[in-house]
């Protein structure tokens, strides 16, 4: 049965499916039910043997503002020809992050099943040192900000653009990370499915899901030209394929937003102020955050633009703050016995993380009552007055977590290092040098005896008055006996 608030894949699926390097044709069959499509076709081989291959996805895809950014993501930045791989590249964690969590919510893939390399805009002739820093900057960079697994990392992790004079990267670019998917038959069906979506169905949505699907587009294709000193100011849309050029003046009409086609060009161009402007209220250029700075700094340029769109005053409302009645709803239903957070987005149609505010900022669900400023002041200051007293016990003084206490006396006054428990008197430290120029191969225990002080004390100590190396079997990895001796007599 067709649900109106989902996409129906069944809809979508083409009749063949192209295999092997000379793309041949194969009839794809399928069979479904109210959840799920079963997809298979059947090559043949050599011997008059055949070959089936196959395939299960979600028949109902849903239909909101993430689906159709994603599509138009994958619209921009999609490969498309029928290599029996799915890739999708961008040098955006958060557009990578996007696109994978959509694949593992709409499709039930898993981050695992994604293999992955880095492409940089540096030409491969450089010199050993450089490339090393170069690759390890990058490699962790994604791996830090996506949570990839190495593992699923290409042998060639880092890939280089040859027809390029720079020699390396600029200090905040990490170049742009490619994912694949290597399944035949998965590829064609996302490819056929974001075409179908693009060339013949988009147009008939609702303003809601073509703003949602240009801010894809734009995100992947667009770029912007700020020229203050010529007074240029303009959005250029990148299109190779006329029609698709068409669709996204069309789509953008249907906004409100003129755009201009130039023979021989393949970039649609949006100018003049009331176009960009409406690209700033609806928010189209907001998925990509370097492009919406850039943006967001074009049009400040622009006199009286704080007037006109309610931008850069300083005052504006956030955008996506939730209605005062879909807030009282949340708090209603969490205390008439409804609590799970999902469950709440679900009845409201809202995502979770805005129940989580909601609920974090009323001091409902699992957390911790909202610690009053009088209280943290004097936590912060029971903390400063008693350095030999461990956070958790303060913690348990103020019936609080550790980490309130932390951030409490991080606000006052700064961070809470070690040494707040580790402080001695200044006559054990003299004590201790002296100890270690009378006999340099004095034990530890024996000065821990004498002065009542812990062994990590003493290795502070050490440090600190650059008594590191001491005595024979203080000195790691070097037997040399003259050495031994210039140490000792260096104390003296």
């Amino acid at each position: 049965m067709y649900k109106k608030e989902h996409l129906d894949l069944v809809e979508f699926l083409p009749k063949t499916i192209f295999s092997g390097e000379n793309n041949n044709p194969n009839k794809l069959n399928f069979s479904s039910d109210n959840l799920y499509i079963s997809l298979s076709y059947t090559t043949e081989t050599g011997n008059n043997s055949k070959t089936e291959y196959s395939y299960t996805i979600p028949r109902f895809i849903e239909k909101n503002k993430e689906t159709f950014e994603v599509l138009g993501l994958l619209q921009a930045e999609m490969g498309k020809t029928h290599n029996g791989c799915l890739n999708f590249s961008n040098s955006e964690p958060r557009i990578i992050n996007k696109v994978i969590k959509w694949f593992e919510n709409g499709f039930e893939t898993t981050k695992e099943n994604w293999k992955w390399f880095i492409k940089v805009n540096v030409n491969n002739a450089i010199n050993n040192y450089v490339k090393e820093q170069t690759e390890s900057k990058c490699i962790r960079y994604w791996l830090d900000t996506c949570k990839l697994d190495i593992k699923n990392a290409h042998p060639k992790v880092v890939s280089y653009i040859r027809n390029t004079d720079k020699t390396g990267l600029k200090e905040d670019f990490y170049g742009t990370l490619i994912i694949e998917y290597k399944n035949n038959l998965f590829s064609q069906i996302i490819k056929n499915f974001v075409r179908q979506n693009t060339y013949f169905y988009i147009i008939d949505e609702n303003t809601e899901n073509i703003q949602a699907f240009m801010r894809g587009i734009i995100a992947g294709e667009c770029c912007v030209q700020n020229d203050p000193k010529t007074g240029h100011y303009s959005v250029h849309i990148s299109a190779i394929q006329e029609k698709e050029r068409q669709i996204y003046k069309t789509l953008l009409q249907i906004l409100g937003i003129n755009v201009k086609i130039y023979k021989d060009y393949k970039d649609l161009l949006i100018s003049k102020r009331e176009n960009l402007i409406q690209l700033l209220k609806q928010r189209l250029m907001t998925l990509h955050p370097r492009k919406y700075a850039k943006f967001l700094n074009m049009m400040k340029h622009y006199p009286g633009i704080e007037e006109e769109t309610g931008y850069f005053t300083g005052r504006r409302k956030p955008w996506n703050t939730l209605p005062k009645e879909k807030t009282d709803k949340i708090i209603e239903l969490y205390n008439s016995g409804t609590t799970k957070t999902k469950e709440i987005a679900e009845l409201l149609g809202i995502s979770i993380i805005k129940v989580s505010r909601v609920l974090k900022a009323n001091n409902l669900g699992k957390r911790l009552v909202k610690t009053s400023e009088s209280n943290r002041k004097k936590m912060a200051d029971f903390t400063k007055n008693n350095p030999k007293m461990n956070i958790k016990q303060i913690a348990e003084r103020f019936k609080v977590s550790k980490s309130v206490v932390l951030r409490a006396y991080h606000k006052y006054y700064g961070f809470r290092g070690k040494t707040a428990n580790c402080k001695i008197p200044e006559y054990k430290i003299k004590r201790i040098i002296e100890m270690y120029k009378e006999n340099p191969k004095i034990k530890t225990k024996e000065i821990m005896k004498e002065l009542g002080i812990s062994s990590s004390t003493i290795t502070n100590v050490r440090k600190k008055y650059n008594l590191t190396n001491l005595g024979y079997k203080s000195i790691i990895g070097n037997n040399n006996k003259t050495y031994k001796k210039s140490l000792i007599s260096a104390l003296k």
